[in-house]
């Protein structure tokens, strides 16, 4: 008895002294006494009903975590599905973007009856154009030859 109120005096010393439970524990097992025997100790010198140590269902804990496993597998999954949907879609984008660009940058094949006609409206265009240019040269020289004759029948006056 005489040991067992000196060991209760002193945790209740050591708590006083702010030293926390598992150092009191630890200590108490280091001077020969088991866990279980360590947690009564405390539990009387704080006056507090010895209760036995709460058992915690090893299958139980089993279940949680591998639930909280496959929940996370779960939501890996997911977004792992929802990047590979989203690559997708930038994979046609780009697609698509490439087709644009290549439309825009690349002329059109074209229809060799319709080039024919390119061809022939071209050569019409240049002959009018000559045509043009001939016809104002013309005008110029009438213009010029009118000039002449104005201005010889002035001084002639």
């Amino acid at each position: 008895m005489v040991d067992e109120q000196i060991m209760l005096d002193t945790v209740k010393r050591l708590f006083e002294a702010g030293i926390d439970e598992p150092t009191v524990i630890s200590t108490l097992t280091e001077a020969g006494l088991t866990n279980e025997q360590a947690l009564a100790v405390i539990s009387r010198a704080k006056g507090t009903p010895v209760t036995a140590p709460q058992q915690i269902d090893v299958q139980t804990m089993r279940n949680e975590v591998s639930a909280q496993a496959a929940v996370q597998e779960m939501q890996q999954a997911q977004i792992h599905n929802r990047f590979d949907i989203h690559e997708q879609k930038i994979d046609e984008m780009s697609q698509k973007v490439d087709e644009v660009k290549q439309a825009v940058t690349s002329p059109s094949p074209l229809d060799p009856a319709l080039s024919y006609r390119l061809s022939e409206l071209e050569q019409k265009v240049a002959e009018v154009n000559a045509a043009t240019s001939a016809s104002l040269g013309i005008l110029k020289q009438i213009l010029e030859t009118n000039r002449k004759i104005l201005t010889e029948l002035e001084a002639k006056k």
